[in-house]
């Protein structure tokens, strides 16, 4: 399911407000909250977005989205393992892929991460079937000693709620 227009309203806000120039997303998909991401780029004056989508298709069908918006030239789509495709110094970083994940990724983008960055992150389908790896992500965001604060948020779609986490790094 791809983000809601009330979150990707959201992911907006948080890249405008931070003055974000460079976003890391990991999980393309079929490119909608990375519209809503270089969008924010466009109305920050320019940037550039790194996202990673391990299945190609999808990530043609994200670029053609892209294309149709006019903003296919402030994202970058590398396509594969998303544990080799990442890297840039940013200020906000969007977690919407396999759950599993997110600690490794966000630990392996950590150091490019600057004081006041943001991590987002979609928990919409967290059920258990990651192994704890997804309690393991937020037991760290929520530990003060990582050097993060957090808040969760719900947003709501079509009859349905999803839980998302924000936290920015001090």
């Amino acid at each position: 399911m791809p983000v809601t227009p009330e979150f990707g309203t959201l992911l907006y806000i948080l890249a405008r407000s931070s003055s974000a120039q460079h976003i890391v997303e990991f999980g393309t998909s079929f490119g909608v909250s990375t519209i809503f991401l270089a969008a924010t780029l466009r109305d920050n004056g320019g940037g550039r977005l790194l996202t990673t989508e391990f299945v190609a298709q999808k990530a043609s069908s994200a670029a053609a989205n892209l294309r149709e918006a006019g903003l296919n030239d402030l994202v970058e789509i590398r396509v594969g393992d998303a544990m080799t495709t990442l890297t840039r110094d940013v200020p906000l970083i969007l977690l919407d892929a396999s759950k599993g994940l997110y600690l490794d990724i966000l630990l392996l983008l950590e150091p490019r991460l600057r004081p006041g960055g943001i991590v987002v992150s979609d928990r919409a389908d967290i059920d258990g079937s990651d192994g704890g790896r997804a309690g393991a992500y937020l037991a760290y965001l929520s530990n003060p000693a990582n050097g993060y604060r957090m808040a969760s948020i719900t947003t709501e779609a079509l009859g349905q709620s999803f839980a998302h986490d924000i936290a920015v790094r001090s």
